[in-house]
């Protein structure tokens, strides 16, 4: 009949025997795990590629040749006398445009002679700041200098000179003329006033 120690001794080789088995089955386990993610990284691949991306941005460039000067300086007018001046405007900017537009600078001031000035604009080609001379082209816009003010606040309500520049530089000619209407009420009457051209991509 076994002693204590023996079924000790027995029990003790059994387990140790089992402990042996579960060490070899997770040993197996993580051969075969390391041998499938060794496969899986073997695996047919491609690959393709796009490099060299760039991004910039174009400009929109306005001016006009006035070096600051108003295009009307005028005083003692009189009814029959047409007053005209012209300033040439260049698009130098590399975007795309929208058409120029031409606006008021700001409210009128004055003590109301606006209301009994004709404005003519017109856009063309040949003249310049100071000088009409050779200047051929169509007109914009006839009506009182008033109602330009009055309509013509901004590049959403502006005057479309019809002019979409498709190069740069490129210029056109605005040609303005003023005359007084023959009324009695426009004596001793005055205006300030001002002119923007703008371009938008």
């Amino acid at each position: 009949m076994p002693t204590n120690r023996a079924r000790r001794r027995s029990a003790a080789t059994s387990r140790e025997a089992r402990l042996a088995r579960v060490a070899a089955v997770a040993a197996s386990l993580v051969f075969v795990t390391f041998l499938t993610v060794t496969t899986s990284r073997a695996a047919f691949s491609a690959q393709t590629s796009n490099v060299g991306n760039s991004a910039s941005t174009g400009t929109v460039s306005l001016t006009d040749d006035d070096a600051g000067t108003a295009l009307f300086t005028l005083t003692d007018m009189t009814p029959g006398t047409t007053y005209t001046n012209c300033v040439t405007v260049t698009y130098s900017g590399t975007a795309p445009t929208q058409p120029v537009k031409l606006y008021r600078d700001a409210a009128v001031g004055g003590t109301g002679l606006e209301t009994y000035l004709d404005l003519t604009v017109e856009i063309g080609s040949g003249g310049s700041f100071g000088s009409c001379a050779g200047f051929s082209g169509s007109t914009l816009s006839t009506g009182t200098l008033a109602s330009f003010m009055s309509t013509r606040l901004d590049y959403s309500t502006g005057l479309s000179s019809g002019w979409t520049p498709s190069a740069s530089p490129e210029s056109r000619t605005f040609r303005f003329s003023l005359s007084v209407q023959n009324d009695n009420n426009a004596q001793g009457k005055t205006a300030t006033f001002g002119f923007t051209w703008e371009a938008q991509s």
